[in-house]
């Protein structure tokens, strides 16, 4: 059941809010921004979704599981899902905030991910919270409710939560957390990176879509395929090559050019090298051996 905001606004909040009962991994309930009125007092309530404010000037307090914390400029807090929360803006200087509120499956995993993990609410931001409220701003021109319009929001919300990832701090801790996973299912990716693109790619846009050092994901790849990646790269495109040889009349140069070499020349060498043989005349032995069943 959808909860209901009652807390009392001023001339200076503007919020977009949709439908809280939508389904997906991550979707966006609200957005807006406020500068508060002195003193001003939100809660206590529970909400619907994940909360996540950037305050760009002033400061306030907030209330969470009986425990109160203070927040000031510079600083992101967030409301949790179905956690009883209370805020209230500094009596002398009370803040401006932006935000966006999101939820789905997903949801508490990035939020964990950002930092905000169990009783963890307030984070310092490394990044000007003027790049978020310029985000919400952007939100703001597009209000209709079209389906081009929710794409666009939801494109920018997803700004929104990896700038506030990486305002944290906690990008590179997801880096780490990454390498230690099994160094086999990188390697498992980079080979399947390699027979989906083997036609156009060099092992450089290989170490890039995996994400490593060239040479940290060499010595990985070694270890599991027991070859470099080059090699890896070269036994696909011969491997595909000796299957058009075999299933097509395709001149040979156009074999060459189909698995990565626009010199006929070229792919001819590292063929022979690889096989022994001319392409031509790997296509001969084929042709002979069909004939003489």
């Amino acid at each position: 059941m959808r909860r209901i905001d009652k807390a009392k606004r001023n001339i200076y909040y503007h919020c977009l809010e949709y439908d809280h009962e939508q389904l997906g991994d991550l979707f966006l309930v609200a957005c807006g921004m406020e500068d508060a009125d002195h003193g001003a007092v939100t809660g206590p309530d529970i909400r619907d979704g994940y909360h996540l404010h950037v305050v760009r000037s002033g400061k306030g307090t907030i209330r969470i599981s009986g425990k109160e914390q203070p927040v000031h400029e510079g600083q992101m807090f967030i409301l949790k899902d179905g956690e009883e929360a209370f805020y209230r803006a500094d009596e002398a200087e009370p803040w401006s905030y932006c935000w966006v509120t999101y939820n789905g499956s997903d949801a508490r995993r990035i939020t964990e991910e950002t930092g905000f993990r169990e009783n963890v609410y307030i984070l310092d931001s490394s990044i000007p919270a003027d790049q978020f409220f310029e985000m919400i701003r952007r939100m703001h021109l597009r209000p209709e409710m079209t389906r081009i319009n929710k794409l666009f929001q939801k494109g920018i919300m997803m700004e929104y939560l990896a700038l506030a990832m990486e305002a944290g701090g906690h990008g590179s801790e997801a880096d780490e957390k990454r390498r230690h996973r099994p160094v086999e299912d990188y390697v498992e990716r980079a080979a399947n990176f390699i027979h989906y693109n083997y036609r156009t790619i060099e092992v450089k846009d290989v170490v890039n879509f995996i994400g490593f050092s060239r040479g940290y994901l060499s010595t990985a790849f070694r270890k599991t395929k027991g070859m470099s990646v080059q090699e890896y790269l070269l036994r696909v495109r011969m491997q595909k090559a000796k299957e058009l040889i075999k299933a097509t009349d395709l001149q040979i140069q156009e074999i060459g050019k189909r698995v990565g070499y626009d010199d006929q020349l070229n792919f001819s060498r590292i063929f022979r090298k690889y096989e022994g043989v001319s392409p031509s005349e790997f296509r001969r032995e084929i042709n002979d051996t069909e004939e003489n069943r």
